[in-house]
């Protein structure tokens, strides 16, 4: 029996063509919408490795699907603090070539050269009820001091520690708080 699939159809991907979960709306990796994706036969089932199954909204509301979400902060020793407003989200720095910066934007953080333009993407799975990381970087992104793989997603929690490069030059504490309306 052949199980249909999806695959990111952005060629800037780092999942471009790869197969996604049966479920995913979205790319988890470049957020492209998947609705219009071909959907490739497959002879196996997939063992994508994300279980996204909402698709981001422009929306800054923490509710989703009648879901409550938690406000993502991340705390640098400085004091500086870097909101995530919607449900997923790029860590990384200000692009100069052309200007983009991501939902994150840590450049102006001392060593913030260590950090790709695209380090890592946070996404919201209302499966697990967590945010969730996948480290997209050249330089490594360590939670609570264990070295991430690369493209593989891993849950946040309140009180972790999110290291970006090496060397401890860029660490920021993840903050979870809800949010009262």
């Amino acid at each position: 029996m052949a199980i249909q699939t999806h695959r990111c159809p952005e060629p800037s991907c780092s999942f471009f063509n790869q197969v996604l979960p049966h479920n995913a709306k979205i790319c988890p990796m470049c957020g492209t919408s998947l609705a219009q994706a071909v959907q490739a036969p497959a002879m196996v089932a997939s063992t994508a490795r994300y279980t996204q199954t909402s698709t981001p909204s422009p929306q800054l509301s923490s509710t989703i699907n009648n879901q409550e979400r938690p406000q993502l902060k991340l705390l640098h020793p400085s004091k500086q603090s870097f909101l995530l407003l919607r449900e997923s989200g790029v860590i990384g720095r200000q692009n100069l070539s052309n200007g983009m910066r991501p939902e994150i934007d840590l450049t102006g953080l001392p060593h913030a050269g260590i950090i790709s333009r695209t380090h890592a993407h946070l996404y919201w799975d209302i499966a697990r009820q967590a945010y969730m990381i996948v480290d997209d970087s050249r330089n490594g992104s360590y939670l609570n001091d264990k070295l991430l793989p690369r493209g593989a997603p891993h849950p946040l929690s309140h009180g972790d520690k999110l290291q970006l490069g090496q060397d401890q030059l860029i660490c920021l504490q993840v903050e979870l708080s809800h949010t009262s309306t």
